[in-house]
């Protein structure tokens, strides 16, 4: 028996040619396409239609007619669809953490007639699983029905505008974790930005970090303008860019996260605006941290926390 995480990541991609028979299926030509669960998995078998006739075949877990179109080159399609190419990279990551944003961004793509729904699924543990074909190319699509409320609809939607592309506004979340980083920054000014820099690796790894939390911290923090400067210089150096890349990722993440989780926790605005109006002095890391327990952030803790260490690696020089 596939386990719910085998069930919800799955795209399966139609054939080419008929399973019955081996010959390739003409543009535009119709087919029959069945799903079976076999060996603890889903498998897609797809026939022309007098194979299908012909074999007198059952439907299996569902059966479904379609049009056969010849397959659009990948540039294409990432061109046309964003929202596709995001659902495909989604799902191919295999995060369950990410199974709302998949719902959403296949129902976005429902709705431009790009995917059609051709079965719904219940599950022994009552869990509603989609299929979905893709209209052109005909791929399946196996998607876990989340059942998401109207309030987390829109918390949702937020967070793949954010995963698109788009910006939305910050909230007052974001505006209070702004400040927190920046009295932080202040608690450990003279450690990130020492008066007398250390050369080599160690120093530029150092000052990629605290560069790092000063983009974080925002435009009141007064080593910003230097900052954006550091972060460009390095972003296409062969040994240095991926790391910049990697504090861009997060320049971009973080904030959405902490707007996601305020939406989810309202309490937290609260917390980090009280944290936000201590001295930098009585802060202290740990307490910090408190607010951000969410399992749902754990890969964004662990890159923070080694952005930390190597901001505060002069502490150990």
């Amino acid at each position: 028996m596939a386990t719910p995480k085998e069930e919800s990541w799955q795209i399966k991609r139609r054939a080419d040619v008929c399973t019955g028979t081996g010959l390739a299926f003409a543009d535009r030509e119709e087919i029959m396409t069945r799903l079976l669960f076999k060996d603890g998995e889903y498998v897609r078998e797809d026939y022309s239609l007098a194979c299908w006739d012909e074999q007198n075949l059952d439907h299996g877990l569902s059966a479904w007619k379609s049009i056969f179109h010849k397959p659009v080159p990948p540039e294409e399609a990432v061109k046309k669809e964003s929202a596709e190419s995001l659902l495909r990279k989604l799902v191919a990551k295999e995060d369950a953490d990410n199974v709302n944003a998949i719902y959403i961004l296949t129902v976005m793509l429902e709705r431009k007639k790009i995917l059609v729904e051709k079965e719904v699924r219940i599950r022994d543990d009552q869990t509603k699983v989609r299929v979905y074909e893709h209209k052109k190319n005909g791929d399946t699509f196996l998607i876990v029905d989340p059942e998401l409320k109207l309030a987390e609809i829109e918390k949702v939607q937020e967070e793949v505008v954010g995963l698109l592309g788009g910006r939305p506004p910050k909230t007052e979340t974001v505006v209070q974790f702004e400040k927190l980083v920046l009295l932080l920054m202040e608690k450990q000014n003279l450690l990130l930005f020492p008066r007398r820099a250390v050369g080599g690796e160690e120093g530029i790894t150092q000052k990629l970090a605290a560069s790092f939390f000063s983009l974080l911290a925002g435009k009141k923090n007064e080593h910003y303008a230097v900052s954006v400067k550091v972060i460009n210089r390095y972003e296409t150096s062969e040994q240095w860019g991926d790391l910049v890349e990697t504090y861009r990722d997060l320049l971009d993440r973080i904030p959405q996260e902490i707007r996601f989780q305020g939406l989810e926790n309202p309490a937290l605005e609260k917390q980090l605006a009280t944290l936000a109006e201590q001295e930098p002095k009585a802060l202290d890391p740990e307490v910090v941290r408190t607010p951000f327990a969410s399992d749902r952030v754990t890969d964004l803790r662990e890159k923070i926390e080694e952005a930390i260490r190597a901001a505060t690696r002069y502490a150990a020089l």
